[in-house]
């Protein structure tokens, strides 16, 4: 009798398993929300963050407001703060009138686009919020290979109009929800190995400036202001719109290696770093009890003929599967050991192709675009909790140690560390503010955390445990999450960051343009004096 293929046999572990639960508990992991969480939660809870502002003044009705007082939050689920309003952009005008109304009401103002910076880094408290989503329009220009977008447009709005003429991001953040003028203010990175950010990408942009004027800023033209704009966190300007560099869409073959994690800077050297073959590269750590930040999938793209034009691009599918193994795993090592088999052994059969190849093994087509479209709908849930993302860049030779530590502290503090994908970022020429001093290896570590002090003490502890690792190894840590560390692990991490804040208060006298960020860290004050040799 013919044994039961190992596909198979994970389809009915699944089964016994969703058996075993119960179907609500099931339909509850696996079901999309349908309704925004309950964010009520602040952890740390500052002073007067959720009092309503004591801030008066009256608007021109120019402005259009989508909200008037009342709280905003992030991403994060735990930063929600009082603010004046919110005002709805749709043109520039609304900008520049907006701006003008700040300046003569003393109001500090922060661009908004989806708010998944986690730290309060698109608001402050009492603040005037500019909603970016609605200022969107995207322009291709096909025989430069560029396109051109206002700061509101998402990613996937640029992908689909580049889909359509068969051209492609070089660069761009591997979850497309997220906006051009945010994934700019936080020097954002993907799968696209080289070069890995988006910055060295962008050929200029429009920025208007505290002083409601535009001005065009590129390498060449307003050079100080380009380099602090991009992962500038909103704090030098509002961003109009940006020329990006793009390339023509590509198929690649998707192939799938298996290591330990001491062998990927080897692997990476041996088959990936210069080869033009490969056109996207990104790894992910196992979260199974049985090999615990020890095992590796290293996915490779590899560069294919195929005659075009090629398959367009389809909408992700089987968002409910993706959402169900994840929630699974932040339930403890079952979970988790259930997952990396999924990962393992069902994602091959199941992952979204373009194509597969009829002779052989059925390799997985996939086009570069459809590889990059990625709507994060699997990572939205009905559960009482929240994810939170952090990052670290460490030196490829320094890999092995950072996972040791990383599994240590994440053991110590028992934080609920439910995914670490591997990414390549290269070394950052062309902004004020880099976390790449060299060519590093990027860890995206995704947590979960109930809404409850405990949980929250346990996540910030590790965070600045997990800082401290990386600086001792020569690496950084990324800007745009959580505001648990120190001045200090501040600027070991980012000694420019004293020259970033005097460049922000040379190009804003005025400090208009603020966040949370900027208050805690920016502000004189607060500013730790630079030890003498």
């Amino acid at each position: 009798m013919k044994k039961p293929s190992r596909k198979k046999k994970i389809i009915l572990l699944v089964l016994m398993l969703l058996l075993a639960m119960g179907s609500y508990k099931t339909y509850q992991y696996a079901a999309a929300p349908v309704a925004e969480k309950d964010c009520t939660f602040v952890y740390p809870l500052n002073p007067g963050q959720l009092r309503p502002t004591s801030l008066s003044a009256t608007p021109p009705a120019a402005l259009v407001f989508a909200q008037r007082g009342g709280t905003i939050h992030d991403a994060s689920c735990l930063n929600r703060t009082a603010i004046f309003g919110i005002v709805a952009v749709r043109t520039e005008d609304d900008i520049r009138t907006a701006l003008q109304f700040a300046r003569e009401n003393g109001l500090r103002v922060t661009p908004a686009g989806r708010r998944h910076s986690m730290g309060g880094q698109s608001f402050v408290q009492d603040g005037l919020v500019l909603d970016m989503r609605g200022f969107n329009q995207v322009w291709v220009d096909k025989e430069r290979k560029a396109v051109r977008a206002q700061s509101g447009a998402t990613w996937a709005e640029v992908q689909e109009r580049l889909d359509r003429e068969g051209l492609a991001m070089i660069a761009v953040q591997s979850i497309n929800i997220f906006s051009v003028g945010g994934t700019l203010s936080v020097n954002a990175h993907g799968i696209a190995h080289d070069p890995g950010q988006i910055a060295p990408t962008v050929k200029s942009m429009r920025v208007m400036t505290a002083d409601g004027e535009v001005r065009a800023a590129s390498p060449a033209e307003n050079a100080e202001l380009f380099r602090h704009v991009l992962g500038g966190y909103g704090l030098f300007g509002v961003i109009l719109d940006v020329e990006l560099q793009v390339m023509d869409n590509e198929m690649y073959v998707w192939k799938t290696d298996g290591m330990d994690y001491r062998e990927f800077p080897a692997y990476f050297a041996r088959n990936i770093a210069g080869n033009a073959q490969v056109g996207l590269l990104y790894g992910r750590l196992s979260m199974s009890p049985g090999s615990y930040l020890r095992e590796t999938l290293a996915h490779r793209y590899e560069r294919v003929e195929y005659p075009r034009p090629l398959p367009v691009v389809r909408p992700p599918q089987r968002a409910w599967l993706s959402r169900l193994a994840i929630n699974l795993s932040k339930t403890g090592d079952l979970g988790r050991w259930f997952r990396w088999r999924l990962e393992k052994q069902v994602e091959p059969a199941l992952h979204l192709c373009s194509e597969r190849r009829s002779d052989g093994d059925g390799e997985c087509l996939v086009t570069r675009n459809q590889e990059m479209y990625d709507s994060m709908d699997y990572l939205r849930n009905r559960l009482p909790d929240t994810d939170i993302l952090q990052e670290y860049f460490v030196p490829h030779e320094r890999m092995a140690e950072f996972i040791d530590g990383l599994r240590e502290t994440v053991l110590r503090n028992r934080a609920n560390l439910v995914n670490v994908t591997i990414r390549i970022v290269t070394k950052d020429t062309v902004t004020a503010l880099p976390y790449a001093k060299d060519d590093r290896f990027a860890f995206v570590l995704y947590f979960n955390q109930g809404f409850n002090e405990e949980e929250s003490a346990a996540l910030r502890k590790t965070t600045t445990d997990l800082i401290d690792v990386a600086a001792s190894l020569g690496g950084t840590y990324y800007l745009p999450y959580q505001l648990y560390y120190s001045p200090e692990q501040l600027r070991r991490a980012y000694p420019e960051v004293d020259s970033f804040f005097a460049m922000k208060r040379q190009l804003d006298p005025g400090e208009l343009f603020t966040n949370t960020f900027y208050e805690k860290y920016g502000r004189p004050e607060f500013t730790v004096p630079a030890k003498k040799p």
